[in-house]
């Protein structure tokens, strides 16, 4: 793993279902917590398996990794992420706007980019 001597701030795992990024991942996650950085790896699967891989029980906070100093892990629910976007986007106008308009805007949020959007939102936090 020559490439993680240069490794950027940032490394993005992406990809098809069942290609390996969790496993790819949490290598490279415990390879260089294990070089002296500080690492947090963040999942947005709304499958994720990092719980397991990891065997510690993850939520939407950091969780130091027992096993792996200076290694932190959390999930980041895509769907409740969605849930509490489109109502920082829509609350402001419930009650303002006429209920055919909040509909009409809740439609526009009800996509899959809106849950992809969410959760890198989430994740950027």
């Amino acid at each position: 793993m020559e490439f993680l001597e240069r490794a950027p701030r940032q490394l993005f795992f992406t990809g098809k279902g069942g290609v390996g990024k969790t496993s790819v991942a949490c290598a490279t996650a415990i390879a260089l917590a294990e070089r002296g950085k500080r690492v947090l790896l963040v999942s947005t699967d709304p499958a994720s398996n990092l719980d397991e891989t990891l065997e510690t029980k993850l939520g939407v906070s950091p969780k130091s990794i027992a096993a792996v100093p200076r290694l932190f892990a959390l999930n980041i629910d895509p769907e409740a992420a969605a849930l509490a976007y489109r109502e920082r986007v829509v609350g402001p106008y419930r009650g303002v706007l006429p209920d055919t308009a909040v509909r009409s805007i809740e439609e526009q949020l009800s996509g899959a980019c809106t849950v992809e959007i969410a959760a890198f939102d989430e994740f950027s936090k």
